[in-house]
């Protein structure tokens, strides 16, 4: 990632952040990590990319609808 998609990325948090409500550094975290999973899903799948949004507590069923492929699918990817 370079550092315009940084920057672009953090512009996109902060203004989410700002719409939500409670304390700064949850809402902050929150919005960042809806802008990274939103940045994760708009490239193609491979088994880094599943892995970093495994990480980011996305749901199988949520990789599955958007990518619209099986559960083996996703399993065979990652068993590599």
């Amino acid at each position: 990632m370079k550092l315009q998609d940084t920057h672009k990325l953090m512009c996109k948090a902060v203004l989410l952040a700002k719409s939500l409500e409670g304390s700064w550094s949850a809402r902050m975290k929150m919005a960042l990590n809806n802008v990274y999973i939103d940045h994760y899903l708009s490239q193609p799948m491979t088994r880094e990319i599943v892995e970093k949004l495994l990480l980011k507590g996305m749901s199988f069923r949520r990789i599955k609808k958007h990518y619209k492929v099986g559960m083996d699918e996703i399993s065979s990817l990652l068993a590599k």
